[in-house]
């Protein structure tokens, strides 16, 4: 059953991103271009890149799965709500990591929308698409009310920074800013989320946010932003916290009054993610064991013995395993 059940979320996923894939060749574009009548000039490539290759597939597929738990998929209209987040979520988190906003004027736009004083594509199309979102969403206070708390946790963030943070507050940010915007994702959906539901998507997305920073270790070395994985002195204990964390979103699932059957697939989706998580540690416990009882000196280590390399055979191989010591647990 676990098998089928795998082969059975593979196509699921390969269908949903051709289907998505079609869907944003011909919208992205079009819809950036209505929304910057001020700016014409448009976004930059790098963040086009982000917006086309990751955030505008990544961000209507967690939607969709979100839909699975209610035993449906996503509507046209909720299919594009998501796909309208997809392209001004990496401008967002530009704002803060590049500091081209005062935290005062992120809150400014965030919030109230439609009276901000844009002065550039960027704001112009977060500004507009908010607003736009604020007369579509079933529940606009709700989401506003997450995205200010999403935002809030951004600032938290700064601290990564800094190197006065203890790593337990860099595990504690992760975990938080993870949580809150995948809670946030699921009120681009028609239906409102139980407390139990809100707090079962905070978990799962605090640990995928960990998951991403144990793939980012180099990268966010390189770009001075310290994280609970790139300063980690025993990646083995590292690993059982993360499997720990990880069934311990599934266990959350499993508690939720929704069918059992919508539910295993959503569980399975994201375990298979997670999966994915653990087989990145594993590569960083062989690079420790050249450095025990200290965080990796990574100026001094090669960046391709940093990064996990998914394409693998092996790799894929490992991510099966690893992903049922999750799911079946």
């Amino acid at each position: 059953m676990y098998w089928f059940r795998i082969l059975n979320t593979a196509l699921f996923t390969k269908r949903f991103f051709g289907k998505q894939n079609a869907y944003n060749g011909g919208f992205i574009d079009e819809f950036i271009q209505q929304q910057n009548t001020d700016f014409p000039g448009g976004l930059n490539d790098s963040v086009l890149k982000k917006i086309k290759q990751y955030y505008c597939l990544g961000v209507p597929i967690t939607c969709e799965v979100y839909s699975l738990i209610h035993g449906r998929s996503m509507t046209v209209k909720e299919r594009g709500l998501a796909t309208q987040m997809g392209i001004i979520t990496p401008v967002i988190d530009d704002f803060t990591d590049d500091k081209t906003l005062s935290e005062t004027a992120l809150d400014q736009l965030t919030q109230f929308p439609e009276a901000y004083s844009y002065n550039s594509p960027e704001t112009e199309i977060v500004a507009k698409t908010l607003a736009g979102l604020k007369k579509e969403l079933a529940y606009p206070e709700d989401f506003f009310k997450e995205l200010r708390e999403t935002i809030d946790a951004q600032h938290w963030s700064i601290k990564q920074m800094h190197l006065s943070t203890s790593t337990d507050e860099l595990l504690k940010i992760s975990l938080h800013k993870g949580g809150k915007s995948h809670v946030l994702f699921h009120y681009l959906l028609d239906e409102k989320p139980s407390k139990a539901l809100d707090e079962c998507l905070y978990s799962m997305g605090g640990v995928l946010q960990i998951c991403n920073d144990i793939f980012d270790v180099y990268k966010d070395y390189q770009a001075g932003i310290r994280t609970y994985a790139n300063t980690c002195t025993d990646y083995m204990a590292f690993e059982k916290w993360y499997i720990d964390a990880c069934r311990d979103f599934c266990r959350k699932a499993r508690a939720l009054n929704y069918s059992r059957k919508n539910t295993e697939r959503y569980i399975l989706f994201f375990s298979a993610i997670l999966g994915r998580g653990v087989v990145a540690l594993k590569q960083l416990q062989a690079v420790q064991a050249g450095y025990p009882g200290q965080a990796l000196p990574i100026n001094k280590i090669e960046r391709k013995a940093l990064i996990c390399d998914m394409e693998k055979p092996a790799n894929l191989l490992k991510t099966l395993r690893y992903t049922e010591d999750i799911y079946r647990y």
